[in-house]
C-alpha cells in the first residue's frame, strides 16, 4: 500500500465526514444500479457510494430462470441478485482489511465504514445546490452527493383494470414469478404483453393447471424463443386484441374470475388468480425541479457516456428506453459507474 493511497483515502473520508457529502448516489438497486456500484468501486475504491432501492423488488429479481447471461448457463433472477450482493459485501470487507490492523488507528481514521451501502428508502426529490446535488428521501432525510446515477426500474402500470384495487393481494398480483407458486394446480390469468408477460406465463405454466394470457394488442411482441416455448405449452392459451378498458376482475372475498370482451362478445373466465404484467413510463417526479431532457416517449435522454443534460447526473437502463436484457442492464450500469467516477475525479 502506498503513502499516497493512504493519504487520499483518509482525506476523502475526512472531507465526506466533515460536510456530509457522499461521492456517488445511485438511485435503483437492481442489476443496473448494482453494476454501476461495482464499476465505481473498481475505478476508485476510495469513493463513498450509496444505493437507494430494494434489490429483491427489481426486474431481474422477478425474472425467474435466466439463461441468456454470457458465461452463466442458468440462474434464477433472485439468486443472481443475491450473488451480486455477496460480491459487493466482499469488496467492502476487502477495503476495510486493506488498512492497518491497528484498531486504534482504524478508529481514528474512521475507515471502518462500507464503501458501498444500500438503503431501502425512496428518494422523493433531487435539487442542484452549487457544485453538488441535494437529495431528499420520503422520510425527509437530506443527502448531498457529488454525482447521481438514475438506474431504477419502470413502475407497474396500475389502475388500468377494473377491480384491481379491490382484489390486490386477494388473488391479484403484479408479479407472476413472486406469487405464481401459491396457485399450484389452479387456473390463472396473466394480463400484459412484451417479455414481462412472456416470462410470467412461462413461469406460471410450471405450476398452474391452465394459464390464459390476456394481450391488449394483436401480438405479444416478445422474443421468438419465448414464443416457441409458449406455443409448445399445452396449458397456455393466448387471447389477442383485448380492450383493457373492458376487462374486469371479479370475485367475492377473493378473485373468482375475469370478464372481458372478445370479438364483440362479452365473456367471463373462471380463474383463481390474476397477474398484471404491465409496465408504466418512468416515474420522473423526483426530477421536477431540474431542467432535464426527456424524449417524446417519456424516457431520459443520455449521450454515449450515459450523461443526461445536467452535468453530474447520469442515467442508465430501462429508464432511458433500453430493453431489460441482463447483459444490456449490466453494461449500461457499468458505463454509467465508470463515467460518474471520471466526472467526480475531474472535480
Amino acid at each position: 500500500m502506498t503513502v499516497n493511497f493512504i493519504f487520499n483515502s483518509v482525506f476523502t473520508t475526512y472531507m465526506n465526514k466533515k460536510d456530509g457529502t457522499i461521492d456517488l448516489v445511485i438511485i435503483g438497486s437492481g442489476l443496473t444500479g448494482l453494476s454501476a456500484a461495482i464499476a465505481a468501486y473498481s475505478k476508485n475504491p476510495d469513493l463513498k457510494v450509496k444505493l437507494f432501492g430494494i434489490p429483491y423488488n427489481t426486474i431481474t429479481a422477478k425474472k425467474g430462470t435466466i439463461d441468456t447471461i454470457p458465461g452463466i448457463e442458468s440462474v434464477v433472477g433472485v439468486d443472481y441478485i443475491v450473488q451480486i450482493l455477496g460480491q459487493i459485501e466482499k469488496f467492502n470487507n476487502e477495503y476495510i482489511s486493506s488498512f492497518s490492523s491497528s484498531e486504534e488507528q482504524n478508529d481514528n481514521l474512521e475507515m471502518k465504514g462500507k464503501r458501498i451501502e444500500i438503503e431501502e428508502e425512496k428518494i422523493s426529490k433531487i435539487k442542484k445546490e452549487e457544485e453538488n446535488f441535494v437529495l431528499v428521501t420520503e422520510e425527509g432525510e437530506t443527502i448531498r452527493a457529488k454525482a447521481v446515477i438514475l438506474a431504477y426500474d419502470l413502475p407497474e402500470l396500475k389502475g388500468a383494470i377494473k377491480g384491481e384495487e379491490e382484489f390486490e393481494s386477494q388473488g391479484l398480483s403484479y408479479c407472476a414469478v413472486c406469487d405464481g407458486a401459491l396457485f399450484r394446480g389452479k387456473k390463472v390469468c396473466i394480463i400484459g404483453k412484451d417479455n414481462f408477460a412472456a416470462r410470467g406465463a412461462l413461469f406460471l405454466r410450471k405450476y398452474c393447471r391452465k394459464v390464459t394470457v390476456i394481450c391488449p394488442s394483436s401480438t405479444l411482441d416478445i422474443d421468438k424463443r419465448f414464443m416457441k416455448k409458449l406455443e409448445k405449452s399445452p396449458n397456455v392459451k393466448i387471447k389477442y386484441g383485448i380492450d383493457l378498458s373492458k376487462v374486469e376482475v371479479v370475485g367475492t372475498q377473493f378473485v373468482t374470475g375475469i370478464k372481458f370482451v372478445e370479438d364483440g362478445e362479452e365473456k367471463e373466465l373462471s380463474v383463481n388468480a390474476v397477474f398484471i404484467e404491465l409496465k408504466d413510463k418512468p416515474d420522473l417526479s423526483m426530477l421536477k425541479e431540474l431542467d432535464i431532457k426527456i424524449n417524446e416517449e417519456g424516457f431520459l435522454v443520455t449521450n454515449s457516456k450515459k450523461e443526461t443534460t445536467i452535468p453530474g447526473i447520469f442515467a442508465a437502463g430501462v429508464i432511458t428506453g433500453e430493453e431489460d436484457y441482463c447483459a444490456i442492464l449490466m453494461g449500461e450500469g457499468y458505463k454509467a459507474g465508470i463515467n460518474a467516477v471520471n466526472y467526480i475525479n475531474k472535480k
